[in-house]
């Protein structure tokens, strides 16, 4: 394990996979609010309310880049017309292509693979790629009615209601099922964006690292946002200079992940 951790480090800066995170971080800054515009766009065909989304988001986002987000996306709701929700997924289906590209390749590099196909057979790929990430990701509102359907069910009987312990043991069945989704949603990651065959059980390390490695950044980063005044250091800029980095954090700890992966399966752990 330790020699695994290593080799990880090692290769990390060695091959210089922060360069890829930065290059992922832009990628993923500049499809969020057209991709957000779109899945609030959908909010007309789900009984899910704008604020209901944002409180999903708020416990991974650092406060004041949840409020540069809160505020624009009020801003584009107020203004938006019949063609947005089409503009608004083309855009974000392009830009996040291209960041399924550039993870595509960190991820054979990390296996140490290359890209063998035809450009226009891979483009094909990472756009089916990005399309199906598009679509779970979409998926993610049915959480907060799952959420609000299970507190339903737990209030029609009083005596779960009115015990005291309840307080206590929803914000964990809460976090329990947004675990759930980011450990389904990191191992599809890692099983389909790599352009050569991985087998499921060869996505654990990373899924397993990814998942609860990047709720603990979240919390601990929202922590530190907290305390720190960037208000003073950037001025108005400081909600964007903390969203740049809170992506760019969230690219390294995918790519290293893969990183893992592919070790694990290097030393023939993971058959």
């Amino acid at each position: 394990m330790i020699y695994t951790i290593r080799n990880v480090a090692v290769r990390f800066f060695k091959e210089r996979f922060f360069d890829q995170a930065a290059q992922t971080a832009y990628y993923l800054l500049l499809a969020i609010f057209p991709f957000l515009l779109f899945l609030l766009s959908l909010l007309s065909l789900l009984p899910v309310n704008e604020d209901m989304i944002l409180s999903f988001l708020r416990p991974f986002v650092p406060v004041e880049a949840f409020n540069l987000i809160e505020a624009n996306i009020s801003v584009i709701l107020r203004k938006r017309q019949g063609h947005v929700v089409y503009t608004s997924l083309l855009l974000a289906f392009w830009i996040s292509s291209v960041a399924v590209q550039s993870l595509s390749r960190s991820m054979d590099l990390a296996y140490g693979s290359f890209r063998r196909y035809a450009f226009w057979k891979v483009l094909i790929r990472d756009l089916g790629v990005t399309f199906l990430f598009m679509l779970v990701i979409s998926l993610s509102l049915f959480l907060p009615l799952i959420e609000k359907a299970l507190h339903e069910a737990v209030m029609y009987y009083d005596t779960i209601e009115q015990w005291r312990g309840w307080m206590y043991v929803w914000p964990g069945i809460r976090w329990g099922l947004g675990t759930v989704f980011l450990f389904l949603f990191f191992m599809l990651f890692y099983k389909v964006v790599p352009t050569h065959k991985v087998k499921w059980n060869q996505t654990l390390p990373g899924t397993l690292f990814s998942t609860f490695g990047w709720q603990l950044f979240s919390i601990v980063f929202g922590e530190y946002v907290t305390n720190v005044d960037y208000t003073r250091l950037y001025g108005q800029l400081s909600g964007i200079i903390l969203l740049v980095i809170w992506f760019y954090m969230t690219a390294i700890i995918l790519l290293i992940s893969g990183l893992l992966n592919a070790e694990f399966r290097k030393r023939g752990r993971l058959v």
